[in-house]
């Protein structure tokens, strides 16, 4: 089996990010520093992403986190003082957990984290529309026009393309909700910096069907079957 599928089925992450992790230097296989387009035997190999050694279970977990202002999207620190959102569940489950999708540093709320892989392949392809709802407030009152221009897409913020039509619903007159079907780096607060208007605070409420209800930043929850079943349906559509 190809390295990146496996590390898809059985590490959690998606074919893109196990090929970025593998280039990176992150990924040995029997304790030998592995190569894009590296063979896995599915059931000798030693796989280890980092200090992580990936156990072929086929076993799969799924929890929704309320990722707190300060921590970061990833399972890897880059300092020592980093805050990791899989540090939200308990480290037997943390160990085997990735993030689906990323939530920037200085921004907060709903994240699923999770050890199928080929699910999030499908979920974060921006093709298919998956939806993503924020709560943002910002330092400026939002104007009609902003309004207008936002929902219609076509903003130019940097990345080689430009933004999609999305829903925004003014809430007083310096919040909305936006819901996005894509997830370009930092997309809401680059698409406000044309207008000179700041992002004060950004909570994401909605990941497809799964909501905030019930957390409280830093909490977690295992998800129940009936929002697994409707996750898969929807990423299959």
């Amino acid at each position: 089996m190809r390295l990146n599928k496996y590390l898809a089925r059985y590490a959690g992450v998606s074919r893109r990010e196990a090929d970025r992790l593998i280039e990176a230097g992150m990924v040995a296989v029997d304790g030998v520093k592995a190569a894009l387009g590296t063979a896995v035997d599915e059931e000798g190999a030693r796989v280890t992403v980092g200090e992580r050694v990936i156990v072929p279970d086929e076993t799969r977990r799924y929890f929704a986190v309320y990722k707190p202002v300060g921590y970061i999207s990833s399972t890897v620190k880059q300092t020592p003082e980093d805050l990791l959102v899989t540090s939200l569940v308990s480290a037997d489950e943390a160990a085997r957990l990735f993030p689906m999708g990323r939530l920037d540093k200085d921004s907060e709320g709903l994240m699923i984290l999770t050890d199928d892989g080929e699910l999030m392949d499908k979920v974060l392809r921006s093709r298919y529309g998956h939806e993503k709802e924020y709560w943002v407030k910002l330092d400026s009152p939002v104007t009609d026009d902003m309004i207008r221009e936002i929902s219609a897409g076509g903003l130019e913020i940097g990345g080689g393309r430009p933004t999609k039509p999305c829903r925004v619903k003014r809430i007083s007159e310096d919040e909305v909700f936006i819901v996005l079907t894509e997830g370009m780096n930092r997309e809401i607060r680059r698409i406000f910096e044309l207008y000179d208007t700041g992002v004060r605070s950004l909570c994401r409420v909605r990941f497809m069907d799964i909501t905030l209800d019930g957390l409280k930043p830093g909490e977690s929850r295992a998800l129940d079957e009936e929002e697994i079943a409707r996750l898969k349906e929807k990423a299959m559509r």
